[in-house]
């Protein structure tokens, strides 16, 4: 029944693709079936069409056709079809969704399939279930988890209970997140199903509780962990119970996080299949810690004990390696030691239970997550490659981006240096009405001035020019011309008007050109419409171009290719180049002539850059600050293609300062 459905939508789907008819023998072949089954499948496709806003219209001798009716309705589920079955063809996505199709099947037996089973009831054919069994294999190995097969059967899990219900979260995840609900009637999602009122109440339950403890968890994981409880109930009610060693109990029960869970366990209990054992409370306190979320206040040792000592010495070693990398000494930022130490503890939590569980390719982006921190993620390889030799395990790209938010936290504390703002302030009604408008400026922005003074508009005439930076002026329309710019606001200001305070008048005085300054940048190069064979031979290109030596070569060439799962996002690819491999440091802009896949998502820009920080923090903030808002706004390397001036770097930089709407409470 789960095939025939599955084939209703994947028909369904390939008549969205049709502008024209398409005859009944085409769809079978495009679904390897036969011609009759498809008539038999007619009526229950018409059905579907019409729900989702369309009617399917049969024409002999020509086939079929869809015309929509309600494009509301049809839309989303188009959408949705699309991103599922996009994999009609032997694309990458359809290989990932073979992949996920089969995990989903076998991740739930406890027997062997054979290939026909799996086959028949995927509808796929058994040369594609085998060739697909070995990325299954590589995506199992990544959980702990293995094929285990027989001569004359399939393949059978083997592993832990708890890293399978791990892989069963993730890519549920992936089927819950871009995926039509295909499986409704499958084992696989019926260890997630309950009652809508019965799975709120339960993630209520959940966050009551968190909200009352001292632990904090990213909304993003209170998601996944609500799903989790459902999850753990269902898999030990069907006699898949969670076992843990001694020594992982003792482990586990220091934790604050595991009085939280006994909480939540107990007060699930009125529900079905939460009578579980002291282990299964145990995993999940496991899994608050693997996600927490640990506050700047949080007294590490007392809450974390020995981790919080090895955090610190990792961390040191993080630091030593980006001061030689990098030529920064981030131990300088103010709290330092405490944001990234509260990062590395999770880390080193999944360490231990050598959990790397999220280093299975998901199929929703880490797009969004890379753009808000692409300097941060080029950083954190350092700790990647510290996870690597000292632990002799990889730091999975979840994990990378996640310890990149704390240090793009840290990044973003690193001050300007600033110059106050000499300001003019006159209203037009006196110098009483001029004082409370320089009073409401002062509340707001006070130690941003080093004076503001309040003049008639006469009076401004005779003053000398050099002694003012800005003139803030309440007049809607002024006969005297000056040399100050000049800002028109209200006599009492709207929220709108104290933003342009900060974003034109405040801003000014934050001093750019010093930190571009030590940045060195020696070459400043724009390509347009460029056109190269690969991403592979580009970066061999970039390396041979820049390199000063052979050596340096190739060791541009290993580390670009290292980091590429963080270089690219919003079409805009970046590439940092560390500055003792290179001569001179350089930025480079390559415009495409079209746009170019690169590690599976689309690029219209690329972007290299080499430069030396010199030490200097706000050079580190400058590049970190540039590169965000490249990710962000496209337009950005619009304006610097069509400008070609290094300056326009500050201007960038500036803007990407401008306020969030400022309250006037």
């Amino acid at each position: 029944m789960a095939n025939e459905k599955k084939r209703i939508l994947q028909l369904f789907y390939i008549l969205t693709q049709q502008d024209d008819y398409i005859r009944s023998y085409e769809l079978a072949e495009k679904v390897s079936v036969t011609e009759r089954t498809i008539k038999n499948d007619i009526a229950e496709l018409e059905a579907f069409a019409k729900a989702s806003g369309a009617d399917l219209i049969a024409k002999k001798g020509k086939g079929y056709v869809l015309k929509v009716f309600d494009e509301e309705k049809f839309s989303p589920v188009k959408i949705q079809l699309a991103i599922h079955f996009s994999a009609i063809g032997g694309t990458p996505r359809a290989q990932n969704d073979r992949t996920n199709d089969i995990l989903r099947r076998i991740i739930v037996e406890k027997r062997y399939l054979t290939i026909e089973d799996i086959a028949d009831e995927l509808y796929l054919t058994k040369s594609s279930i085998r060739e697909e069994l070995k990325e299954v294999n590589f995506l199992l190995n990544k959980f702990n988890l293995r094929l285990k097969k027989r001569s004359e059967e399939g393949p059978m899990v083997i592993g832990s209970e708890f890293d399978r219900r791990m892989l069963m979260l993730c890519i549920f995840e992936n089927h819950y997140h871009e995926a039509v609900n295909l499986y409704k009637n499958t084992d696989y999602l019926s260890f997630f199903d309950r009652e809508d009122e019965e799975r709120y109440e339960i993630r209520h339950i959940f966050l009551k509780a968190l909200r009352e403890s001292d632990c904090h968890i990213l909304d993003g994981n209170t998601q996944r962990l609500s799903r989790y409880l459902l999850l753990m109930a269902s898999r030990y009610q069907a006699g898949c119970p969670i076992h843990l060693s001694r020594k992982q109990q003792d482990y586990i029960r220091r934790f604050r996080e595991y009085r939280v869970a006994e909480e939540v366990i107990l007060k699930c209990g009125q529900f079905s299949g939460f009578d579980v054992n002291e282990d299964e409370i145990l995993a999940f306190a496991l899994l608050l810690v693997f996600w927490a979320d640990i506050p700047l206040d949080c007294k590490l040792a007392d809450n974390y004990f020995e981790l919080a000592e090895e955090a610190q010495k990792l961390n040191a070693a993080f630091c030593k390696s980006v001061k030689k990398d990098y030529n920064v000494d981030l131990t300088q930022i103010p709290n330092e030691e405490q944001i990234l130490c509260s990062g590395l503890i999770p880390l080193l939590v999944q360490k231990d239970f050598n959990a790397s569980f999220h280093s299975v390719k998901s199929l929703h982006s880490e797009d969004s997550r890379i753009q808000d921190c692409p300097l941060a993620s080029k950083l954190a390889h350092n700790l990647a490659r510290l996870f690597e030799t000292q632990y002799h395990c990889k730091l999975s790209l979840y994990n990378l981006i996640t310890f990149a938010g704390h240090l793009n936290t840290l990044l973003l504390m690193i001050p300007y240096p600033f110059k106050p703002i000499r300001a003019i302030v006159s209203n037009g009604g006196g110098y009483i009405s001029s004082g409370i408008l320089k009073q409401m400026i002062q509340t707001r922005f006070g130690s941003c001035f080093a004076c503001l003074d309040v003049y008639e508009l006469y009076e401004m005439r005779k003053l000398p020019v050099e002694d003012y930076d800005w003139a803030i002026l309440s007049y809607p329309y002024y006969s005297y011309k000056y040399d100050w710019p000049c800002l028109m606001v209200n006599s009492i200001p709207t929220q709108s008007q104290m933003n342009d305070i900060y974003n034109q008048v405040i801003l000014s005085g934050v001093q750019l050109q010093s930190a571009l300054d030590h940045l060195r940048l020696g070459v400043f190069t724009i390509y347009r419409d460029f056109e190269y064979e690969s991403m592979d031979s580009f970066i061999q290109l970039i390396s041979y171009k820049m390199g000063k030596d052979a050596e340096s070569v190739e060791k541009i060439y290993a580390d670009l290719h290292y980091t590429k799962k963080t270089c690219v996002a919003n079409k805009v690819c970046i590439l940092f180049v560390k500055r003792q491999w290179v001569s001179k440091g350089f930025f480079e802009i390559y415009q495409l002539n079209q746009e170019r896949i690169f590690d599976e998502q689309p690029i219209l820009h690329i972007v290299v850059i080499s430069a030396d920080f010199d030490s200097s923090l706000e050079a580190v903030r400058f590049v970190n600050d540039l590169l965000i808002s490249f990710f962000r706004d496209n337009e950005n390397l619009w304006m610097l293609i069509e400008n070609h001036r290094v300056t326009g770097l500050t201007e960038i930089v500036r803007a990407s300062l401008k306020a969030l709407p400022i309250s006037l409470g």
